[in-house]
């Protein structure tokens, strides 16, 4: 998993997550990168310098329509990746509330249980106080 979340204990990780899970992770961890803006630039600025300036009979030549179908296509697919890997971010969030109601739940068991004992402790002792009295 990537993020901070794989080191919550109440988050599936590794060999938990399904395959689409992890895809979707990796996904977002490449769409959302400077390697990938970078490279993506580098190539889209690359295509318009062989194919506007260098080439005579370049095979996109200006508007570049190929390119224009490359980057639509590119959106479309990021925009169906990011939307998955917001779901898996939803999923990750729920994993955490549930991890920490159970906890919280099992907090308070404990915390009623040492109140009880508290309690009993303190009726020990006024009864040891009371028959210190008596004697």
């Amino acid at each position: 998993m990537i993020g901070h979340w794989d080191k919550h204990p109440h988050v599936r990780t590794g060999e938990q997550l399904t395959f689409g899970e992890r895809a979707a992770d990796r996904l977002k961890a490449a769409f959302g990168s400077w390697a990938f803006l970078i490279t993506l630039n580098v190539l889209i600025v690359g295509w318009v310098i062989i194919n506007g300036l260098i080439l005579r009979h370049a095979f996109d030549p200006y508007p570049f329509i190929l390119l224009n179908l490359g980057l639509s296509w590119l959106a479309a697919q990021q925009g169906g990746a990011l939307q998955i890997a917001a779901n898996r971010g939803d999923r990750i969030a729920s994993e955490v509330a549930t991890g920490t109601h159970q906890s919280v739940e099992h907090l308070l068991t404990i915390n009623q249980q040492q109140l009880e004992i508290l309690k009993e402790l303190r009726a020990i002792r006024a009864e040891l106080d009371t028959g210190k009295g008596t004697m």
